[in-house]
């Protein structure tokens, strides 16, 4: 039977996505529900499936090229069946060197890994041809220290990278911090997790503080638009996860937070993440977050402010617990305290409708008692 294989759309707002890698070559076995490749958009990598049985005939998008969503990007089928008539992918490849300038391999690959564009270099030789010479001449020559190492950008990489400087660009952000005392959640939590049955951690009870908050605070579940501001219905958290193998985050969606109990956002969280770092969460889980948390307790930082997610008004982050004095009364104490901290978008809402809101989501962790019911 012959599958042809769809370029999927992974979120609502996502019209185009990168082909990062084909796990399987031209002419190889492929088995149904095994990955077949990777589907790269501005907020993830995700390892698509396969949806038939056969060999892998014909790849039509290779690695690394940009196609539109439900675009046909490759067919499976039998040894001996007739592939049907497929247009070749629309694949927007990655700019590579005008063909017109005439230059070595040698001088290509040396430009490439010294980052110098060769549209831009004045051959020395009479016929115009750019030599390695000429490459080494203009890398010294170029401002900053030697370079010892050019690490190429992944797919995922480029699209967060290309995907925050859009953010950066077009948001007026602003932040505002504060301490939080964790002695009652960290008394709550073992109580906590035996209810819920995961481990639940400070990061849950934040996360559970500032879901069941939003809905009183809706200026921070909002974001601008050209001739209104949004507030949106639902509370759906997004939690940023870091990936390791491309040094990048991923911002699975926990949904409809403000109506979860803690134990259940705990377990929910804990799903999400394995399956980010397994490289394997579904389209669903990561669209249309309304806000967005970071948790960087585990960094042993003492402060973070965070970059403003596309279409989000503000974003919480979470340092590190530690031990440290605190005043309570006359008397000088010792407790876990950890920094809160809130950016938020300045054409959305104010400094003071985010210190109300961090003020609401402390008050809520210094006074946290564990439910009856996790």
């Amino acid at each position: 039977m012959v599958t042809k294989v769809i370029m999927l759309k992974l979120a609502a707002n996502v019209e185009e996505a990168t082909v990062g890698r084909w796990f399987k070559n031209e002419g190889e076995p492929v088995e149904s529900g095994e990955p077949l490749f990777e589907a790269i958009t501005d907020k993830a990598a995700l390892e698509v499936p396969a949806e038939g049985s056969g060999i892998l005939r014909k790849i039509l998008a290779p690695a690394n090229s940009v196609v539109p969503v439900g675009q046909v990007i490759a067919v499976i089928a039998e040894p001996d069946e007739e592939l049907p008539d497929v247009e070749p992918a629309r694949a927007k490849a990655r700019a590579a060197a005008p063909r017109s300038i005439k230059a070595s391999f040698g001088a290509r690959r040396l430009a490439r890994e010294l980052g110098v564009d060769l549209a831009a270099l004045v051959p020395s030789r009479p016929d115009g041809r750019i030599t390695e010479e000429d490459v080494r001449r203009v890398a010294a020559a170029a401002e900053g220290p030697p370079v010892l190492e050019r690490i190429p950008l992944s797919p995922l990489k480029r699209a967060v990278a290309e995907h925050l400087s859009r953010t950066t660009h077009k948001v007026a952000a602003a932040f505002v911090t504060l301490e939080a005392d964790f002695s009652a959640v960290q008394a709550a939590l073992p109580a906590l997790s035996h209810q819920a049955g995961v481990p639940v951690l400070s990061r849950d009870v934040v996360l559970h503080a500032a879901a069941c908050r939003l809905p009183e605070h809706r200026l921070l579940n909002a974001c601008f638009s050209d001739d209104a501001i949004l507030l949106y219905e639902p509370v759906n958290i997004g939690l940023a996860v870091d990936i390791e193998r491309d040094d990048s985050v991923v911002v699975p969606v926990l949904r409809d937070a403000d109506q979860r109990l803690v134990g259940e956002l705990a377990r929910e969280a804990a799903a999400l993440v394995e399956r980010v770092r397994n490289h394997a969460p579904d389209p669903a889980d990561l669209a249309d977050a309304t806000f967005t948390f970071i948790d960087q307790s585990g960094l042993g930082i003492d402060n973070f402010v965070p970059i403003l997610n596309d279409r989000q008004s503000a974003i919480l982050a979470m340092s590190s617990v530690r031990q440290r004095p605190v005043l309570r009364g006359d008397e000088l104490a010792i407790a876990p305290l950890a920094n809160l901290a809130v950016a938020f978008d300045h054409r959305v809402l104010n400094a003071t409708a985010a210190a109300r809101f961090l003020h609401a989501v402390r008050d809520a962790v210094e006074n946290f008692a564990a439910p009856e019911t996790a």
